[in-house]
């Protein structure tokens, strides 16, 4: 009897597609960014680095509609459109969000690999496709000063006193309630113009968002997948 979920959906389950066959096993590759270097009179020395990307790599086939396998888990598309939403999601570059049901995997992903292999007399077309973690850039800003230092020594202008702005109100620790429907993704999207930084907002409500869930009778949230309207949350 299938009891795993395997989910791959896009821009917030605009698009998403649940496997009707899993694979028999799944692996991740949690990489670590170690670097050993050569050192005169010392030998090999290890620098340890960040966590890498995590990797995982999905087999299985997409059953045809007169497949047992089809009917019997509810198909609602065919080998031809499961292939080809698969490889417009390559092509176009969208980010794959990655839900295992049993195994509290909730990862943004990329495509770095799509095969396809059709089978004489097999109506099936089976797959397998590379998956790579996706992770926002946060790359600091610097600014340069652009102006030469001049050897004239200038009387500087008198400047005129500054007036006092009151103060406007801050927008850190904005409450929000939770409606049905909402998804921490498209709460991000709202506050922050980008869906990518919804782990913010989990992380700034990880204990109420999982009390939550778990009085919902789920194990976790899934990293915030599973969230109830009426849940007060705040916006950091």
């Amino acid at each position: 009897m299938k009891r795993r979920i395997i989910e791959l959906n896009v821009n917030n389950r605009q698009e998403f597609l649940k496997l009707s066959v899993n694979p028999a096993s799944i692996v991740f590759t949690d990489m670590q960014n170690n670097q050993q270097i050569n050192l005169l009179e010392v030998g090999t020395a290890l620098l340890l680095g960040n966590r890498g990307l995590i990797t995982t790599t999905l087999e299985s086939f997409f059953p045809s509609e007169s497949s047992p396998f089809y009917k019997r888990y509810g198909g609602v598309r065919t080998p031809q459109e499961c292939k080809a939403l698969f490889k417009k999601w390559k092509d176009k570059n969208m980010i794959v969000r990655l839900i295992i049901s049993d195994m509290d995997i909730n990862l943004a992903m990329a495509i770095n690999n799509f095969t396809a292999t059709h089978r004489e007399g097999d109506d099936d077309i089976y797959y397998s496709i590379e998956l790579v973690e996706y992770k926002t850039l946060n790359v600091p800003t610097v600014k340069v000063s652009t102006k030469v230092k001049s050897s004239i020594q200038r009387r500087p202008a008198p400047t005129a006193p500054s007036k006092s702005k009151p103060s406007g109100g801050s927008s850190a620790g904005r409450s929000y309630t939770i409606k049905s429907g909402d998804t921490l993704w498209a709460i991000a999207t709202r506050y922050y113009g980008n869906g990518a930084q919804y782990s913010k907002i989990y992380n700034a409500n990880k204990g109420t968002i999982e009390s939550v869930a778990k009085s919902r009778g789920f194990r976790s949230s899934q990293n915030g997948h599973w969230i109830f309207p009426g849940t007060s949350i705040t916006i950091p």
